[in-house]
């Protein structure tokens, strides 16, 4: 009689040991019958409004209609085989709202080799799967962004010695634009990819050409550019400003910039206006063929804003207006 309630204490403080740990997990505990035809809900804290402790009848309904199959073949083969079951997928622990779990359950044999029932685990994933959905749509536009910025960089390289008379010119004009697109991407990883204010976008345009010159004026109210219109707008401007310091307004010292940029009023959605205006510089003459430049603003330039771009060469200073639509989101506050 000593040794059987030597053994009974034992087991007792076996169970409490293993109640102690069921209840101390942040894991949803469950309990099968060996067909999966009833399930109970043994403990644990996972966020559940199916009641604890009592059998109810198992239903695949509770399982997100795209995962039912393949949770449906993964039980039948771990049934089958005898095998410990494990599945990632989504189910409905609470009415009206689906969860990502991730559920493992092992086979309790008798004495014979049958199963006489199952006991599993179900963790909540949904953060991690969702911060890998996160990680594979960055990885996914990394990605995209990596073939168009050399995608630019090729054409840009490409023209530029296309249309350089001189190839010894063409390594400095290549590297004031690529260091411009790198400012640009600087300016935009700083920010996480989320857009760059035009403020900005004129400070790196212009500081590269002026080296912090004040002969530019720059006014307008604040707006937040996509990525892709920033980087567009950026090379635009600078390109601008390239032609300004070389043969236009700042290629001499009483010659002067304006840039102003407005939102306008339009049906369906606001319009960004933004013009360049030159004064003070020497009289201006229509380039005699279209340079990289020039094709950059009248053919790139329209397809990335998504708008329209008008480019004139007036005798008192090269004139230029860009057009685009503006999201509501995108005007910042």
């Amino acid at each position: 009689m000593t040794e059987r309630k030597r053994q009974e204490e034992a087991l007792r403080r076996s169970e409490q040991r293993l109640s102690a740990i069921v209840n101390a997990s942040s894991d949803l505990i469950y309990r099968l019958c060996p067909d999966w035809t009833e399930l109970a809900i043994v403990g644990g804290h996972g966020a559940t409004d199916l009641p604890r402790g009592e059998t109810m009848a198992w239903s695949a309904d509770r399982i997100h209609p795209e995962d039912q199959e393949r949770v449906i073949a993964e039980i039948a083969r771990a049934r089958e085989t005898t095998s410990p079951y494990r599945s990632q997928h989504r189910v409905a622990l609470r009415a009206g709202e689906w969860t990502w779990i991730e559920s493992r359950a092992v086979p309790v044999q008798d004495d014979d080799g049958n199963v006489s029932e199952w006991f599993g685990a179900a963790t909540d994933v949904s953060q991690r799967v969702q911060h890998e959905r996160q990680l594979r749509l960055m990885v996914d536009e990394l990605n995209h962004r990596v073939k168009n910025n050399l995608a630019i960089v090729q054409s840009l390289v490409a023209q530029t010695l296309r249309h350089c008379d001189d190839p010894a010119l063409a390594a400095p004009v290549i590297e004031a634009r690529l260091r411009t697109l790198a400012a640009t991407h600087d300016m935009l990883t700083r920010d996480k990819w989320s857009g760059a204010s035009i403020g900005e976008i004129v400070q790196v345009a212009m500081d590269d050409c002026l080296d912090g010159g004040t002969r530019v004026q720059a006014h307008g109210p604040p707006v937040l550019l996509d990525p892709q219109r920033a980087v567009a707008l950026s090379m635009a401007l600078h390109e601008l400003c390239t032609n300004a310091t070389r043969h236009g307004a700042l290629s001499t010292g009483e010659g002067c910039v304006r840039i102003e940029w407005r939102i306008e009023p339009a049906e369906g959605s606001p319009r960004l206006v933004l013009e360049w205006r030159e004064s003070g510089g020497p009289p201006v003459q229509p380039p005699s063929r279209g340079g990289f430049g020039t094709r950059l603003l009248r053919r790139g330039l329209p397809h990335d804003l998504d708008g329209t771009v008008q480019l004139d060469f007036p005798p008192d200073g090269v004139r230029c207006r860009m057009e685009a639509p503006l999201s509501e989101p995108q005007a910042m506050p």
